[in-house]
C-alpha cells in the first residue's frame, strides 16, 4: 500500500510487521478499523493513532496468551478512560476489546489509578511502529461474521474478510457499520467517504440494509444509497468485489 502524499506516512513496513510478528499466532486475525480502509482501498488516506484487529471471541485467550508470551502488556479497557487486568475484565464484565502495548509507551499517560482501575489518556495521532495493537473481539462461527451491537446483523464469512497483500482485512461495509455509531468523528466521516467511492453495489447494498436494521433512519445510509445509484451506471468497479 502506498503511502498518501497529503500524509506522507507509509504503513507497508508496519504491516508487514505485524504479519511477521502474528506469524506464530494459532488463531485467525484480521486487520480492522481505519487501516483495513485504506488498505482496502490502497493508499493511506489519513493518519491514524493506532492498529487494530479482530479475532473470535473463541480465540481471544488463545490470542491474550500469545501476545503475553511475546512481551506485550494486555490490558481491558472498560469505558471511562479505565483500563483494568484482563483477569479481572474475566471476573467481573464481558469485555470486548483489549489494548496491548510494551513497557510504559509515552502515548499511554497514567492520570491516576483507583483500585483496580488505571485512569489513563491516548495521546497520538499517528502510529509508525508496531508498540501497540487493539483487538477487537467478535462473534464468528463457521459461516458468518456477527455484528457486535446487534446480533441479527451478520456477514457471510466469504464476503466478511478479505485478502490483501497477505493479510486478511475486515470488509468495508463492516467496518463502516461500527464506525456508523459515532458519525460525530471526523476521522470516521473521512473513512466513510473514501470507502464508498470503491465499493461496489452488493458491498452498498448490504451496508444500507445493515446500518438501516443497527441504527434506524441513518444519514450514512441515504448517501450509501446514492453511491448505490451512481454505481448501478458505471461499469464494474476493480474495487466492486
Amino acid at each position: 500500500m502506498k503511502g498518501s502524499s497529503s500524509t506522507g506516512h507509509p504503513v507497508d513496513s508496519l504491516l508487514t510487521a505485524l504479519k511477521e510478528h502474528l506469524a506464530g499466532l494459532d488463531v485467525l486475525w484480521h486487520l480492522c478499523g481505519g487501516f483495513a480502509i485504506d488498505v482496502y482501498v490502497g493508499i493511506q488516506t489519513r493518519p491514524h493513532k493506532d492498529l487494530d484487529i479482530t479475532v473470535a471471541f473463541d480465540d481471544a485467550d488463545r490470542c491474550i496468551d500469545y501476545l503475553q508470551e511475546e512481551g506485550w502488556n494486555v490490558k481491558a479497557p472498560v469505558g471511562q478512560g479505565r483500563l483494568v487486568t484482563v483477569d479481572y475484565a474475566r471476573a467481573h464484565s464481558d469485555f470486548g476489546t483489549i489494548w496491548c502495548y510494551r513497557g510504559e509507551p509515552e502515548f499511554i499517560h497514567v492520570t491516576r489509578v483507583d483500585g483496580p482501575f488505571t485512569y489513563v489518556e491516548f495521546n497520538r495521532t499517528q502510529q509508525d511502529s508496531l508498540d501497540f495493537l487493539e483487538v477487537l473481539l467478535n462473534r464468528i462461527d463457521e459461516d458468518k461474521l456477527y455484528y457486535k451491537r446487534n446480533h441479527s446483523v451478520t456477514r457471510d464469512l466469504d464476503r466478511a474478510f478479505l485478502k490483501r497483500d497477505g493479510i486478511s482485512v475486515l470488509c468495508p461495509e463492516v467496518v463502516l457499520l461500527y464506525k456508523a455509531s459515532a458519525v460525530e468523528n471526523p476521522q470516521y466521516v473521512h473513512d466513510f467517504e473514501v470507502a464508498i467511492k470503491c465499493m461496489g453495489a452488493e458491498r452498498l447494498t448490504w451496508f444500507i440494509d445493515a446500518v438501516k436494521q443497527a441504527y434506524g433512519d441513518h444519514p450514512w445510509g441515504k448517501m450509501a444509497q446514492a453511491r448505490l445509484a451512481t454505481v448501478a451506471k458505471q461499469p464494474r468497479s476493480p474495487h466492486g468485489v
